[in-house]
């Protein structure tokens, strides 16, 4: 019993945080989409893995940071756990600066490069530019609302997170429309709500609730290597949404041109959302396995794994019986200009595409198992898979052999070939 209540609250926060994390993205989504058309929901799709990248970092130093704090702070190892805070803070700021530099000063070879033609380019710069310069909020936010979550305070990471995402959908209303800022109105809003999320947060070290500091300390290239490595599956976890995303974008614009990446970038963005779910249940549940299992208490890790996946079960088909019932009325939220061949597309897309997360939410989950047991070849072997390894080259496969339907049919194949192999990975595991 105390197993599950430990679990639900945990998980639930953190699937409230994710949520809301992941609502940046789909309020400039359906801002966009209704305040400047079709051009704009092609050129947010088309700027998506930026976003992806940065929100990877974020979560490498976040999550390979927390976990060890977590795991020493059940050791009372309390000094050590706080020297990965302040790496990974110290980490943040670092990566920070390039990113913001050659984001700005490169932003129209980076649309190009991304696949934005001449309509699309100028509104597509823009939008990178304009959030591109709030990149070490971003990284920051995702730092201390890991380290928030593993130090006991769920609650009030979840509430930081829904207080950036409220300030977000207000603004991105007020300069997108009264303001008609467009595009870059979409990326300020999005760029301040990290600073909002930010603030909240701190109440947890005002009242002085926090076990983790800031402090002085030399050099350690152990340590970096271990928030590195536990973090690195989260990172590809992230990355590899913008690395699909990207693909797709390209293989869809030879099959469907604009047009059909509008209609991806519907998909790509409930994904989003629907991703968030999943990784709200993989890392709310990533302070409990670490902790169990800095105290060697395996019964509970097995425990909370099962727990996880039953609960992916049931959110993937809530979400997937949506889409097979209520395709039209989740279309017509993107679909201003009421565009017959994106209902067309999107429709057969939404049912194929979304089946997938029947295996890519225990995926998702079996990662999060291994990296909070400190088992890394795992962890990291199965993330490298989803980051695109398997599903791109079967795209290209099945897109020529089915067109476009072909590209939605090979997310829920990829990610059951990973399946296997993740369930081969867990017989043979150290803590079977």
């Amino acid at each position: 019993m105390k197993t599950k209540f430990h679990f639900f609250k945990y998980v639930s926060l953190n699937m409230l945080s994710m949520l809301g994390m992941s609502c940046y993205i789909l309020a400039d989504t359906l801002f966009i989409a209704n305040g400047v058309g079709l051009n704009g929901l092609t050129a947010l799709n088309l700027d998506l893995p930026i976003y992806n990248i940065i929100f990877g970092i974020g979560l490498l130093l976040g999550v390979g940071g927390a976990t060890r704090f977590s795991i020493l702070k059940a050791q009372n190892e309390n000094d050590k756990a706080s020297q990965y805070f302040t790496y990974a803070i110290n980490f943040a700021i670092i990566v920070s600066i390039p990113i913001m530099l050659i984001g700005f000063l490169m932003s129209d070879h980076i649309v190009i490069m991304l696949g934005a033609d001449e309509s699309i380019k100028d509104i597509a710069s823009i939008y990178l530019k304009s959030f591109i310069g709030f990149t070490p909020f971003f990284i920051l936010q995702q730092i201390i609302v890991c380290f928030l979550r593993n130090d006991n305070n769920p609650k009030l990471a979840s509430i930081a997170m829904l207080a950036g995402t409220s300030f977000n959908i207000l603004f991105d209303y007020i300069l997108i429309f009264p303001c008609n800022l467009g595009m870059m109105g979409a990326a300020l809003a999005t760029g301040c709500s990290p600073i909002i999320t930010l603030i909240v947060c701190s109440l947890h070290f005002i009242q002085k609730k926090n076990h983790f500091h800031y402090i002085k300390t030399s050099i350690n290239l152990n340590y970096i290597k271990q928030i590195i490595q536990i973090g690195i599956p989260s990172f590809i976890t992230e990355l590899s949404s913008g690395v699909i995303i990207f693909a797709f974008n390209i293989i869809i614009l030879s099959i469907g041109g604009n047009i059909g990446v509008a209609s991806f970038g519907i998909i790509s963005n409930l994904a989003l959302v629907v991703t968030s779910l999943f990784t709200g249940i993989s890392q709310g549940v990533q302070p409990l396995m670490s902790y169990s299992y800095g105290l060697q208490n395996f019964k509970d890790i097995k425990d909370y794994l099962k727990l996880s996946i039953i609960s992916s079960l049931v959110l993937t088909l809530f979400v997937w019986l949506s889409t097979v019932i209520f395709p039209e009325v989740i279309i017509s939220l993107f679909n201003s200009e009421n565009n017959q061949r994106i209902i067309e597309m999107t429709c057969i897309g939404l049912p194929i595409y979304f089946f997938g997360y029947f295996f890519a939410g225990m995926n998702m989950i079996d990662i999060s198992y291994f990296a909070s047991t400190s088992q890394v070849k795992p962890s990291s072997l199965l993330s490298i898979l989803r980051s695109g390894l398997v599903l791109i080259p079967l795209t290209l496969i099945l897109s020529q052999m089915f067109g476009l339907n072909g590209v939605w049919l090979s997310y829920p194949i990829s990610e059951l070939i990973i399946l296997f192999i993740s369930l081969y990975m867990k017989k043979n595991s150290s803590l079977k």
